[in-house]
């Protein structure tokens, strides 16, 4: 970035340069600043490599100058969950900032590993118990009835009850797709000219050959403190270990699961009164700073500050049992 801002000096009130005695720095200053458009600089990285022996590193893709001097805005490509309580929100704070070059949003389902929509129901069903689970699905059907009717058969995006009434709103397109790896999706990618894509909370593994096309890299929002809770579910797995505090970690996406260097990382406190519900809605908030922050870094290549996600410190978790949600009550936590 000083490389570029080095280039641009002031311009005095008569059009000169206020340290030249002619007018003609300005238009070698102008000159100079033209020449520098579409040139690349390279990302500021850390002295340390914060991913040692990964041979996929989009972080060290250098940055093309735009128009103003600075790295220009990437063309981004979103992959989300198909939430409708906490994600709507999200996505609409993403989309405020950065619709503008966004050519796509694909909705992922909420399936939870290699599970169907079914059998992933039926798990939560075991884990949490009738009576919370009757109360997350009486929401989940008016969410889906509210999203149908007002956003759908009213069209109006006032108030958005699903990721796809947001992308509507802000005139983002949504791509259906049940597998992002495929071969039509990522040749769809390559002509609108995807250069960089940020999951939030997406449920689909992004192959290698969708990751080798994507120039800046995929980045991932992950509801936990990495390297640990790495899985499924880190919410849950965050309380029922009694943890103190919890957060999210944006981070680069390579072959294996929440590995790839951390981007951003951003904590909450836990308190003894915090329901699963609280910590949640919590970590969607933070999540949303996160990725806005993390966007801005990678697109300016800011990041000096990249760490490291060691998988030798890693702790990964998948579906709770019915032991783990005793575990989780015996630590005097609630669902909601």
């Amino acid at each position: 970035m000083s490389v570029v801002h080095a280039s641009e000096r002031v311009v005095g009130a008569a059009g000169q340069d206020p340290g030249s005695a002619s007018g003609t720095a300005p238009t070698r200053a102008a000159g100079e600043r033209a020449s520098a458009i579409g040139a690349a600089i390279p990302p500021r990285l850390p002295a340390y490599d914060p991913a040692p022996g990964d041979v996929e590193r989009p972080w060290e893709t250098p940055r093309e100058i735009g128009q103003d001097g600075r790295p220009r805005a990437l063309k981004k490509y979103v992959f989300i969950q198909n939430d409708p309580f906490l994600l709507p929100k999200v996505l609409d704070k993403y989309l405020r900032e950065h619709a503008g070059s966004t050519v796509g949003v694909n909705i992922q389902s909420v399936a939870q590993g290699k599970r169907t929509v079914f059998q992933t129901a039926i798990d939560l069903l075991k884990m949490y118990g009738p009576w919370y689970f009757q109360w997350k699905f009486r929401r989940f059907i008016v969410k889906k009835l509210q999203g149908k009717i007002v956003n759908g058969v009213l069209g109006s995006t006032r108030v958005c009850h699903t990721v796809a009434a947001v992308a509507k709103k802000y005139g983002v397109k949504v791509d259906e797709s049940a597998d992002v790896n495929s071969e039509a999706f990522r040749a769809m990618l390559r002509e609108r000219g995807v250069e960089f894509i940020v999951s939030i909370s997406g449920t689909q593994l992004y192959k290698k050959a969708l990751r080798q096309q994507t120039r800046y890299g995929i980045v991932n929002c992950h509801g936990a403190l990495l390297p640990k809770y790495r899985g499924l579910m880190p919410s849950f797995w965050t309380l029922a270990n009694d943890e103190k505090r919890g957060g999210v970690s944006v981070h680069y996406v390579d072959r294996k699961l929440d590995n790839g260097p951390i981007v951003v990382q951003k904590s909450y406190g836990i308190h003894a009164h915090d329901t699963l519900e609280d910590i949640m809605a919590r970590g969607k908030d933070l999540a949303a700073e996160a990725i806005l922050e993390c966007v801005r870094k990678v697109e300016e290549g800011d990041l000096a500050d990249l760490m490291p996600n060691p998988e030798a410190q890693q702790s990964h978790f998948s579906m709770p049992t019915k032991a783990d949600v005793k575990r989780f009550r015996k630590a005097g936590h609630r669902f909601f």
